[in-house]
């Protein structure tokens, strides 16, 4: 290879690498193999060529490397990069990149490809695997959940390749994008440096006032305006925009499913979780980046009301089927949206029409909230073997200002009261589990001075491949606290089951053997050991006057610096 100055890359691996740093990119979350030889040599060549690189993170799983990107992003709003085995590789991080899709986490995905070439250039096969891994298209199995794909084919445009992706995952709606990297291609040099800067991302989508206009006339006109809400808290400004826009306005806001906190619970028209209920009382809603907005087979909204959507793809035109009444859809981001009805509510003067119907939407969230908290007390009278409803209400009695919960199923926002952004984080609607976990420790690298609570059913600790997570944590010093809830199987498959079959012979084996088949999974393992065996702190609770101290003591253990799981027996 011909010399290059040091101040530039000098191979199509260190432009990879130094275009992703100059970028904003953080960290590279690498899953290594035979193809990542070029990226390790200008890794090791670093002290020389005096390039900036992003921070290497190796994993031991590439759902591991996916869910870390994931909650670095969710907590920091910077996308980061992976670089994964070639076709082996980027297999176990299909699930990861289907839920990132879901919630529209603009990860970076890097997977090398097998050497082109059997014989004669650099960087050609030399290894049996290399004939066995190759695909006739292998960014083919992810195609549906990126944005954009390609592979490189020439080290003349990794400059531009590397923007372009970059820029089309930044640019709403935001979502994955997917890069296939030859062994030979990275390895080949560099013949010039382009400009740097071509490509830059487009400005976030911004509503027509027409509509916007049409929405606040029918927000103000009604006598139970309600704006329902899954995922706008992703943008943590929108709480404060919300909670304005509620008070001035007297408009209801409630939570659907929510996977963030969307709205302070402790609002007096936080209207609560229970979206059956509210489409039988609301004649108009506003559904705010809300993906599912209700169960059709369960509830409609009133043949009477008036029904908008609103998000950066009102239609989420990625889902193949789904069909929700509309009046009127708003394609704009939930922030420039709530700026922008404001101030046509204003211009309709109407804080007049606010008062006309405070009390009764007060009159209802205040029942709402009465209703939880019965629900609450129901379940502390009843005691007996630790609920989910009681854990949730424990992992609530130990928030701080510095803790986050990242829950996959076993935490309930509907029994916490929390009222700041970035306090609560949901598995993505797409399901795929072993994504709470890993996503915690990105999360903590994101935020190291926080607590994360990763509260996780037995069933997705299991997938989150438990032995690499907690090596991970350790390897790398993002110490959090792992609650695993253990009720013996997959609780969503066996209430799921029974809902289907509730009168059949499926009710009868419940009852004679106390969970649905294909939903058991005992005998569940000692869980403590996992941690245990990478330095962590392990305890182990059944009754519930044990949980809170146990989840303190696990807390203060992270606050020290050593990771803690706290494995739940429950029910």
């Amino acid at each position: 290879m011909s010399s290059a100055p040091d101040d530039a890359p000098r191979t199509a691996a260190e432009a990879f690498l130094h275009t992703l740093a100059r970028l904003g990119v953080e960290h590279l979350y690498v899953g290594a193999g035979t193809d990542t030889a070029p990226v390790i040599e200008a890794y090791a060549r670093q002290n020389v060529s005096g390039l900036r690189f992003p921070q290497p993170v190796v994993t031991a799983h590439e759902n591991l490397a996916v869910g870390m990107a994931h909650g670095y992003y969710m907590v920091s709003r910077k996308p980061q990069a992976l670089m994964l085995h070639v076709s082996v590789g980027a297999a176990n991080a299909v699930c990861g990149i289907m839920n990132a899709a879901r919630a529209q986490v603009p990860v970076f995905l890097a997977a090398g490809r097998t050497p082109l070439l059997e014989r004669g250039r650099f960087g050609a096969r030399d290894n049996t695997v290399h004939w066995g891994q190759e695909m006739f298209d292998q960014a083919g199995m992810l195609r549906e959940f990126t944005k954009w794909d390609y592979e490189l084919r020439d080290a003349a445009n990794t400059v531009e390749l590397v923007e372009r992706a970059h820029a089309i995952a930044m640019a709403e709606p935001r979502g994955p994008v997917y890069l296939t990297l030859p062994r030979e291609v990275l390895a080949s040099e560099v013949p010039q440096q382009p400009a740097a800067g071509s490509v830059c991302i487009p400005a976030a989508p911004h509503p027509d006032r027409d509509p916007v206009r049409e929405l606040a006339r029918k927000l103000d006109a009604a006598q139970f305006p309600v704006i329902v809400c899954t995922a706008s808290g992703t943008d943590p400004r929108t709480l404060q925009q919300l909670a304005s826009l509620a008070d001035r306005f007297a408009i209801a806001v409630a939570e659907s499913k929510p996977r963030v906190v969307n709205f302070p619970s402790s609002h007096a028209l936080h209207a609560g979780f229970d979206v059956a209920g509210i489409l039988r009382e609301a004649d108009a809603l506003l559904f705010l980046e809300s993906d599912v907005p209700w169960l059709p087979g369960k509830a409609q909204p009133r043949s009477d009301a008036f029904v908008a959507h609103a998000g950066t793809d009102p239609l989420f035109a990625s889902h193949p089927v789904r069909h929700f009444r509309a009046d009127l859809l708003i394609t704009g981001t939930a922030g420039s949206l709530l700026t922008a009805l404001a101030e046509e509510l204003e211009n309709l003067e109407g804080r007049r029409a606010a008062e006309r119907r405070r009390a009764r939407l007060s009159a209802f969230a205040a029942s709402a909230q009465a209703a939880a908290q019965a629900q609450w007390d129901a379940d502390e009278a009843r005691g007996g073997a630790i609920s989910k409803i009681f854990l949730s209400r424990c992992l609530d009695q130990v928030q701080e200002d510095d803790t986050a919960v990242v829950s996959e199923y076993s935490a309930l926002r509907e029994c916490m009261r929390l009222d700041q952004p970035d306090s609560f984080f949901l598995l993505p609607n797409a399901g795929g589990l072993g994504w709470g976990l890993p996503a915690a420790l990105g999360a903590r690298q994101a935020r190291p001075n926080h607590v994360v609570f990763a509260a996780l059913g037995d069933g997705a600790y299991v997938f989150a491949n438990p032995a690499a997570c907690h090596h991970a944590s350790a390897m790398h010093g993002l110490p959090v606290v792992t609650v695993v809830f253990d009720n013996g199987g997959w609780d969503a498959v066996h209430k799921t089951a029974l809902a289907v079959y509730p009168d059949s012979h499926l009710a009868e084996h419940v009852r004679r053997h106390g969970r649905a088949p294909l939903s058991d999974l005992s005998p569940i393992p000692e869980f403590t050991n996992y941690v245990t065996a990478s330095g962590g702190l392990g305890i182990k609770v059944s009754r519930r006057e044990e949980l809170v101290p146990a989840l303190r003591r696990a807390a203060d253990s992270v606050r020290r610096g050593v990771q803690a799981l706290v494995h739940v027996k429950g029910r």
